[in-house]
Order: C-alpha cells, then sequence, then structure tokens
C-alpha cells in the first residue's frame, strides 16, 4: 500500500442524476471525479451486503455474500426504459430518501421486468455468461437464491419456523422446494448476475482513472440470513454477539447478531470467513475488518435479559491464538487486497501488539489519540502516529468534527489546536467549527505518519449530519445522502472552493 488519501461515504449516501431516491453502483464514478479532484484516490465504502425489507442498519444482513439489490443502477438494467423508471420513482414516494419498504419494492419490481425481459430477448452471450456466473459462484449463490425465494413464499417468517423440514435443511425437503421454486431462484440468481456486472464495469471504469475501492466486512450475518441458515452449525444460536459494559454501557451492547461457534467453524475449515473474503476481493481493493476484537475474543450473552455476558475464548492466550489465525486465514485469501483492522473501543493492548506483528494497520482518531496517563493528558500529534496506522478523525458511527467541536468544552478544543500548533491562528472559543479552523485540522490530519488516511465526508467538508448514533434505532441512522448530486459538484463555488483548499492539502501531505 502506498500513502495515499480516502474519502468516507456509504454507498447508499451518494447522490446522482437518475438514482431512484438512494444511492447506486452508477453514483460511484462521479463521487470518483469528485474524490480526484480533491487529490484523493480512494473511496472507503461500509458493507455493500443485502439487507430484509424495513432493515436499514448494513451490519445486519441477510447475506453477506450478496450484493443489496437497491444499489443496483436503475437507469441500466437491461429492458427497463424512462416509462418504468417514472413509474418506479412514484412508487418509491417523495422521501428523501424514500421509505425503504416501497423503494426496495419498487426496485424489485423493475428487476422483475429486466428479468422477463432477459428470459424473452438475452442474446446467447448473455445466456451462456449467466451460466457462467451461477457456476462460478455456485458455492454460495444457490444456498442465497434459494433462501430469498423461500423467505418470500413464507412472507418473511423466521427461517426456524419454517415447515416441512426446511428449517432443519433436510435434503428431500431442499431438492423439492428448489424444484417448486426454480422460477424465483433464478430471478434473484439473475440479480446478482447484474449486480456482478455492473460491479465489474465500475471497478474497471474506477481502476482507469486511478481510483480504488474500500470495502468493509461486517463481523457477522444476521440470524434471518442465507449464511446463518445454510450453515447454523457454525452458529451457537443460544448466544448473541455484543461488547461489554464500558463508559458508554453499563450493561453492555447487545447487538443481536448470532454468535460463531468457533470451533465448529475450525471443524468446518473456515469456509464462510474464506468464502467472505474470496467474495471481498471480487469487490474492493482494500477490506476494513469491522470489530477485529471479536475475531480474538467474542463477548456473547445467553437468552438471560439480566445476565451479563462472556468472552469465547476466556483467556488471553487461547484469545490471541485464535484472533491470529483467524486474520492469516484472511490474510492469505485476500491476495493483492489489502486489510485494514478496526480496533477502536475497549482493545486489549495484546490485540494492538499481535495487528502490527501481523502488518494489518489499526486506527487512529484523531481526536481519541492522547496521552491517558500524562498530566492533562494531551493530545498525541498526528505526525507521530506510526506508519501502520489508519489516520481518521471518525467513522460512520462516531459524531462529525463539527458536532464534536460544539459539543467539546473550549479549553479542550484548546488544548486540541495546539496540539498540531494552531492556536495561535485558530478561535478555540468560537462555537461552531468555521473553514479555517476545519482546513487545519484536515492538514495536521494528512500530515500524518500513518499509511493511509480515512476522512468522512462530511468532514471534509464541514457538515454536522452524521450517519449513525450508536445505540439508538431508526430516526436519521443511515438515511444520510449527499446534499446534491454529485454531477453538480462542480457548480457549486463554496463547494470548489473547499475541494481546491483540500487538494492542496492533499499534495501537501505528499498523498495525491
Amino acid at each position: 500500500m502506498k500513502r495515499h488519501a480516502a474519502i468516507l461515504i456509504p454507498l447508499f449516501s451518494l447522490r446522482a442524476a437518475g438514482d431512484l431516491g438512494r444511492g447506486e453502483i452508477g453514483g460511484l464514478y462521479p463521487m470518483a471525479e469528485l474524490a480526484l479532484a480533491m487529490g484523493h484516490r480512494m473511496i472507503q465504502l461500509l458493507p455493500v451486503d443485502e439487507t430484509a425489507p424495513g432493515e436499514t442498519s448494513p451490519y445486519s444482513a441477510m447475506s453477506v455474500l450478496a450484493i443489496d439489490p437497491l444499489y443496483l443502477t436503475s437507469a441500466a438494467l437491461p429492458g427497463v426504459g424512462p416509462a418504468a423508471l417514472a413509474r418506479a420513482r412514484a412508487a418509491a414516494g417523495p422521501g428523501d430518501p424514500p421509505d425503504p419498504i416501497r423503494l426496495r419494492a419498487a426496485k424489485l419490481d423493475l428487476l422483475r421486468q429486466s428479468f422477463k425481459h432477459f428470459q424473452r430477448r438475452a442474446s446467447a452471450r448473455d445466456r451462456a455468461d449467466f451460466a457462467a456466473f451461477v457456476r462460478a459462484e455456485q458455492g454460495w449463490l444457490a444456498d442465497y437464491a434459494l433462501f430469498r425465494a423461500l423467505k418470500e413464499r413464507f412472507r418473511w417468517a423466521p427461517w426456524e419456523a419454517w415447515p416441512g423440514g426446511l428449517a432443519a435443511r433436510e435434503p428431500r425437503a431442499l431438492q423439492s422446494a428448489t424444484h417448486e421454486l426454480a422460477g424465483e431462484i433464478s430471478f434473484h440468481s439473475y440479480v446478482q448476475f447484474v449486480a456482478y456486472r455492473q460491479w465489474r464495469a465500475m471497478r474497471q471504469a474506477l481502476a482507469a482513472r486511478g481510483v480504488t475501492l474500500g470495502g468493509d466486512l461486517a463481523f457477522s450475518p444476521g440470524r434471518e440470513s442465507a449464511e446463518v441458515w445454510a450453515g447454523q452449525a457454525a452458529f451457537d444460536l443460544a448466544r448473541t454477539v455484543g461488547a461489554p459494559p464500558d463508559a458508554f454501557s453499563a450493561t453492555g451492547q447487545r447487538w443481536g447478531l448470532p454468535m460463531p461457534a468457533w470451533q465448529a467453524m475450525r471443524q468446518g475449515g473456515l469456509a464462510l470467513i474464506r468464502a467472505r473474503i474470496r467474495r471481498a476481493r471480487q469487490l474492493f481493493d482494500v477490506l476494513r475488518i469491522d470489530h477485529v476484537v471479536g475475531l480474538y475474543r467474542t463477548y456473547g450473552f445467553g437468552a438471560d435479559p439480566a445476565a451479563m455476558g462472556a468472552f469465547d475464548p476466556s483467556e488471553p492466550s487461547a484469545q490471541l491464538a485464535q484472533g491470529e489465525e483467524l486474520i492469516r486465514v484472511m490474510r492469505a485469501a485476500a491476495g493483492a487486497m489489502d486489510l485494514l483492522a478496526e480496533d477502536l473501543g475497549v482493545i486489549p493492548p495484546f490485540v494492538r501488539r499481535s495487528l502490527a506483528a501481523l502488518g494489518i494497520p489499526g486506527y487512529k482518531v484523531m481526536r481519541w489519540e492522547r496521552e491517558w496517563n500524562a498530566p492533562g493528558q494531551p493530545f498525541i500529534p498526528p505526525v507521530s502516529y506510526p506508519e501502520l496506522s489508519v489516520a481518521t478523525t471518525g467513522t460512520h458511527d462516531t459524531e462529525t468534527l463539527a458536532e464534536w467541536w460544539r459539543a467539546a468544552p473550549a479549553q479542550e478544543r484548546a488544548a486540541f489546536v495546539r496540539m498540531f500548533g494552531a492556536a495561535a491562528r485558530l478561535d478555540a472559543h468560537a462555537p461552531e467549527l468555521d473553514d479555517r479552523a476545519g482546513l487545519a485540522i484536515l492538514d495536521a490530519l494528512y500530515a500524518a505518519g500513518s499509511i493511509l488516511t480515512i476522512a468522512p465526508v462530511q468532514d471534509l467538508f464541514g457538515w454536522a449530519a452524521r450517519i449513525n448514533v450508536p445505540g439508538t434505532v431508526g430516526g436519521d441512522n443511515w438515511q444520510w445522502r449527499f446534499p446534491f448530486p454529485l454531477e453538480k459538484a462542480a457548480e457549486n463555488p463554496a463547494l470548489a472552493a473547499r475541494v481546491a483548499a483540500i487538494r492542496a492539502i492533499a499534495e501537501r501531505s505528499g498523498r495525491r
């Protein structure tokens, strides 16, 4: 990996001309043009995994191997014309973004039209390509497509309630369902085929412009997922994953994700982990491993809501051995794809030492890097960060820089700007983060010793709106979109000036 800079923006946050009110694959190209104008050559995304209707968090997936159909570029669907697109926009509704359930229904209607067109009019070459895709991806696609078809047949009932031996995956029941639902299975396979084609074409287009894509590996599939249904023995369904009690939560956090049964996974050759990394390699150049500490020690809760959880494994020596085993498997499967480790929160020191020994960069959130045991707890200048690290102003889960500045005590802001030598030219008592202060912070961040900087797009432009507030459900979480179409970014004088200033920062720091 070379010294460079990335922009963090979820795919759903892109706003491009012609989309249905939520980010689509096609929006990556104008986003890449904006990134290049700012001297950046990498776009860091959140997971693009498929979620169930009504679920907006990309970290609670119905499949960690399938691309969410919502991301397909509507205007590029074969057999879908302007009239169908207009009807879909009307069906999705007027919201910004539209209601997620209505939007998903409208997008699936377009995809069904496209599938009918494919069945009637596809060329011999396209049919051969589709058949080749199904064969190549059979290892995950067959279970996924059957799962999707069954979900719809049983009106989205939990898979554990499915009748006729389907929940237990009895061979006869699976064979019968595969025969009966052949048409639906073919449709869901077709959707992933179109997603594969669109993503491949976009990745090639971005590579031609010198832009790379970063992905995000969510810790686990959701309980109601194709992968858990297909691999039940690899999960302890009596327990769920979460986080232990800390300064933010006295009782810990329950995420509702199924607990990995690590020993059973090993007996199965860690097949799901290998499959996920191989799949990510098809989509991304760089992969961020979310909640990396969970690979070393997974905090699990039982059914009793009043009971505390426990770590698995429980002993530090076993935790270290497991984490390094899993990361080595991931690295081997990743090939040329670079790995990053999200190591934020309460992290045992041995985890960060292990990551460094394995050559995996961890995160440095600028306003959290302090000498906590020193008098006054001074901030650590980014220029002193180790090269094997990722310097950032925040993540999708943190408050934006503008929010932090507004809420932080003046003395904390003063210590922060003093850390990178800007106290004489910035007013730490100003209640709002102005352009001068925002750019000075970015200048300090990009001067970091870190091999990579990742800045959320909101922090690049000084916007306060955020992606997610952890521990809350609904509201504005996972809804934020770029304020205007990316194709029109150059027409905004204030934005153009900010873009030029950020480009100069990237050039000065040697990250362009």
